[in-house]
């Protein structure tokens, strides 16, 4: 159970790093292709004379992006900044740590203050970018083997045979904390997703741990998910659960080139997360651990009852003295069963907690499309704004539409450079549009998962109700052994079938211990109220990280895309 719960809110958490990929392709818009910023057109905000004076921004939406090599070192680090003035300020504080900074989306001026500066915002939100040199949170490092053999990126250009790239992430940023009255490093929970394009006619026969390939025939996608320190902030062991921390890629390659990868890094899932269930955690516990010796005793009862019975056939003189054993089994099957009832009614709540934790999980479904067809719309926009920049006049790009204008604009200008380059926006769209219809397949199977989890509930009540039944059996039985005391010569031949019976009964209860009760138990390992308290540590430390740069805005979200090097053969 314990696995499926934290499985669950890793499969959650992961998905959400769709919004954080979505952010690579936009900041190819504001981009050049020599790395220098591009300011884009907007009209200039007038300030009106009911705007407030002066103040800091409402919320910093921060994506920061790493220029990095085909190896995973660090070149630049560039932060793009969206402070928003929902109470059109004419001047917003920016207390951002940045260098070389600039407007990207505006006209607005800004003066120096401290380590930061004053925006003139004019009562509209402010479009920033520059540069950092701090340390990032997660650390992504790449390798490459060839037929087994490690190969830097360099060296492997051009080269065939059986590849493989690894993606590692450490995560390096953390928070100490106390639990159980002992210190401990609690890492900010961020999720990473890698997506590499493959050329189809290169890489043939591709594996990947802790992703999915995707295909479209002439190329391939691979996507990874990882969750790095996770596992060590809720204390688990490794075998005791799996959680990525890593994405590696194998393929049989030929003349090897690799075009840029993007990886994405947001810790905004479990910012998200409500806490004020994870109290029912120690009741949930507590149910466990009836449940356990409850099926002990009541394992030890039906032994008895199979043992004496057993006994009561074979030696029919002494039926009197077997009949008084299996009423002595019968009473303490008696009381596995009202413990047993107990603990399923504890299990029928904690089940209930478990349902009302996969309906929150599901709640976050719109939030994460309705993020991800945002984007697609920014995406969108820009490319117009490229099209618009090369001459071309189209209609509005929608989802709907884009590739039918995008073809069409390309076949009219032939074999042109800038056919090419439209070509080339319609790749990464389409790129773009692959991730969102699988994200779109991912949502939907989270609303499945959420409703396989009200069957549980159901399965839950009926368990408790079951429950009950055996008890009121159990109580019937022992009135009949008390009969039987007085009526062995005529119940032999019915208690050859019963000991049949038992035999099955007690067979089948030993299973559903192994197979059922033990494994919750082993899962949780009695130790779930210190899985809750690690869990509100992990999201208290999702919530606390909101900038990167050091805004001291009261809310705020931020999102990491790195960005390598392509690999090429020399020309």
């Amino acid at each position: 159970m314990k696995k499926t719960i934290v499985k669950l809110t890793a499969l959650g958490l992961s998905a959400v790093l769709a919004l954080g990929g979505i952010s690579g392709a936009v900041y190819a818009g504001a981009v050049g292709n020599n790395g220098t910023s591009v300011r884009l057109p907007a009209a200039a905000e007038k300030l009106t004379a009911s705007s407030p004076a002066a103040g800091p921004a409402a919320c910093r939406d921060e994506t920061v992006y790493v220029m990095a090599g085909a190896d995973g070192t660090v070149e630049k680090v560039i932060v793009s900044d969206w402070l928003k003035n929902p109470e059109g300020l004419a001047l917003l504080e920016d207390n951002a740590v940045l260098s070389g900074v600039e407007n990207v989306n505006g006209y607005e001026a800004f003066s120096p203050s401290g380590t930061g500066r004053v925006w003139e915002a004019n009562g509209g939100d402010v479009y920033s970018q520059g540069t950092s040199d701090r340390d990032l949170p997660v650390d992504v490092s790449i390798s490459y083997t060839l037929d087994g053999q490690p190969i830097t990126p360099e060296q492997l250009a051009g080269k065939s045979g059986r590849v493989t790239i690894r993606f590692d992430y450490t995560n390096r940023q953390y928070e100490t904390v106390t639990i159980n009255g002992k210190t401990e490093q609690i890492c900010v929970p961020f999720a990473m997703m890698t997506a590499v394009l493959l050329d189809g006619s290169r890489f043939a026969n591709v594996e990947v741990d802790n992703g999915r390939v995707y295909s479209d025939g002439d190329r391939l996608a691979v996507v990874g998910m990882a969750l790095p320190g996770l596992r060590e902030s809720l204390g688990l062991d490794e075998e005791d659960l799996e959680i990525p921390e890593y994405v590696a890629l194998t393929a049989d390659v030929t003349n090897f080139e690799l075009e840029t990868t993007f990886t994405a890094a947001v810790n905004s899932i479990f910012a998200g997360l409500d806490t004020d269930k994870l109290d029912d955690a120690g009741g949930l516990g507590d149910s466990l651990d009836e449940l356990a010796d409850a099926m002990d005793q009541l394992m030890d009862g039906s032994s008895q009852l199979y043992d004496g019975l057993g006994e009561l056939l074979e030696k029919s003189g002494e039926l009197a003295s077997g009949v008084d054993q299996l009423a002595t089994g019968a009473a303490s099957l008696q009381s596995g069963v009202n413990e047993l009832t107990s603990g399923t009614a504890q299990l029928k709540d904690g089940s209930a907690a478990l349902q009302a934790g996969l309906d929150q999980l599901t709640a976050s479904n719109d939030t994460l499309t309705g993020g991800a067809e945002q984007v697609f719309g920014t995406l969108l926009s820009s490319a117009s704004q490229q099209l618009a920049a090369a001459g071309a006049q189209v209609p509005e790009l929608t989802i709907e539409n884009y590739s039918q204008v995008l073809d069409g604009v390309t076949a009219s200008l032939g074999e042109s450079p800038a056919a090419r380059q439209i070509a080339g926006v319609k790749a990464s769209l389409d790129s773009y549009n692959d991730f969102y219809q699988g994200l779109l397949q991912y949502t939907a199977g989270v609303a499945q998962a959420a409703a396989g989890a009200r069957d549980l509930t159901g399965g839950a009540e009926s368990l408790s109700q079951g429950a009950g039944a055996l008890s009121d059996g159990a109580a019937q039985l022992t009135g009949g052994l008390q009969s039987l005391q007085q009526n062995v010569p005529a119940l032999v031949d019915g208690v050859t079938k019963l000991h049949d019976g038992a035999g099955e009964l007690s067979d089948g209860l030993d299973e559903f211990n192994r197979e059922g009760i033990r494994k919750i138990i082993d899962a949780f390992d009695g130790d779930l109220d210190q899985l809750a308290q690690r869990l509100q540590a992990v999201v208290n430390a999702a919530k606390d990280y909101r900038s990167f740069s050091g805004g001291s805005e009261a809310d705020g979200q931020v999102k990491f895309i790195y960005r390598t090097a392509a690999i090429q053969m020399e020309s």
